[in-house]
């Protein structure tokens, strides 16, 4: 998205209005264009990488799951392995690759501000700035709110200040019930297939669904026994009941 902002500057103004938050990913797209606009209190900045993955080895334990993985290589369960601690050969991996992804975020923004590696350095580190900081700083150009980046926006593209424009706005539709199950299912790696299979079956359904949960334990309920992971998440949804 970086590049393909950066692309399409090149042949239209682009000016990014940064509003409560923009921070990390936020900041990593808005950077890409020519001219930042932000509030004086908007978040700004956090030019840094987290990471990390669960290990899940005490909750395997708890609900009597053995997971067991096969894989060829030195660092091929990298990811995959959340039965255990990562290995310290595993671990130094895990932190040259932040580290890597980090370099890559700091050296991109120092290019989009035309600042020096070192410059940004100085305001990085994942360090998070209000809008007015970052303004002195050089991670912003102007202060103002949307107004303010359409104004610029009009005088880039030598549109009269007092001419009126249309807002096209682009938003996400929202997901449909099957989506949503669809990515639960997707979501619960190492979980029982059992499990998975009745959940992409759900989402076949048609008409209203509602007590899902009584749904899933009624089909469940002849392939459940004595599994520890069905009870474990019949229990957690009788809880919240």
């Amino acid at each position: 998205m970086w590049r393909e902002i950066r692309l399409l500057a090149d042949s239209k103004p682009v000016v990014a209005s940064m509003s409560d938050v923009a921070a990390s990913g936020g900041y990593y797209m808005a950077m890409a264009a020519p001219v930042i606009v932000a509030e004086k209190l908007t978040l700004t900045g956090s030019i840094g990488v987290v990471t990390g993955k669960f290990i899940l080895q005490k909750l395997y334990e708890r609900i009597d799951f053995n997971k067991e993985i096969l894989s060829k290589g030195r660092y091929a369960e990298l990811n995959a392995a959340d039965q255990r601690p990562l290995r310290p050969d595993e671990a130094e991996l895990f932190e040259k690759s932040a580290q890597n992804a980090y370099a890559l975020f700091r050296d991109k923004a120092a290019m989009s501000r035309s600042m020096s590696v070192d410059q940004m350095e100085n305001v990085a580190q994942g360090r998070v700035w209000s809008g007015q900081d970052a303004a002195s700083r050089g991670l912003v150009d102007s202060l103002g709110g949307f107004s303010q980046a359409v104004a610029i926006a009009k005088q880039k593209a030598n549109i009269p200040h007092d001419r009126k424009v249309r807002l096209v706005e682009v938003s996400k539709p929202t997901p449909t019930l099957p989506e949503i199950l669809s990515g639960i299912g997707g979501s619960l790696l190492g979980v029982d297939r059992a499990v998975k299979g009745v959940l992409q079956d759900i989402t076949s359904l048609n008409g209203v669904q509602a007590r899902m949960d009584g749904i899933l334990f009624e089909r469940l309920e002849d392939l459940s026994g004595e599994n520890q992971l069905f009870l474990f998440i019949k229990d957690i949804v009788n809880y919240f009941d």
